[in-house]
């Protein structure tokens, strides 16, 4: 026969049980999303705007002797796009060199930039040079999630600048 004493606790001890495998369950499942989300944390979208604006400050130039030195910077900043850069996801710091082919972005393994994310459709997007105007442009190609050029849903064509970053799934990138 069993007590009162014994009975009680036993009943409070499972109900501790219980409660410790919901808070498992929930923080494991707060992990998962978190993993998998496209959506980057608040302290990091603070970090990445902190650097962008850096980056883009102006620099003032050293006085110079001979005045072609002065002229350096304003034609690095003219200059064309050379490289797709990944700048945040899982193939952060690769780089695929611009050399005016398409360069095809999805899940699927014909793509030039192949993205391991449940977030990508299996042929997402295309980077291409228009051939009228000789300027890079990107184009969604019906994915389910869409693409985003500088935090902007795009549905057509869109001219991509360098600097200015576009997002497919947890995969960012841009042009330098």
């Amino acid at each position: 026969m069993i007590t009162e004493l014994t009975f009680a606790i036993l009943k409070y001890g499972f109900l501790v049980l219980l409660w410790v495998f919901v808070w498992m369950a929930v923080r494991s499942l707060h992990k998962d999303i978190e993993s998998f989300s496209p959506r980057k944390s608040r302290a990091h979208r603070r970090n990445e705007r902190r650097a962008r604006k850096a980056a883009a400050a102006p620099v003032i130039p050293a006085p110079a002797s001979h005045p072609r030195t002065r002229e350096m910077p304003a034609q690095q900043t003219n200059a064309a796009p050379t490289l797709l850069i990944v700048i945040d996801g899982p193939l952060a710091g690769s780089s695929v060199p611009l050399t005016g082919e398409t360069i095809t972005l999805g899940r699927a393994p014909s793509n030039t930039v192949v993205l391991n994310d449940e977030f990508v459709s299996s042929h997402h997007a295309r980077v291409y040079q228009d051939p009228a105007s000789g300027s890079w442009a990107i184009e969604d190609l019906g994915s389910t999630n869409g693409t985003a050029v500088d935090q902007r849903r795009i549905n057509e064509p869109t001219a991509l600048v360098a600097g200015i970053p576009v997002r497919i799934g947890a995969t960012t990138f841009e042009l330098r």
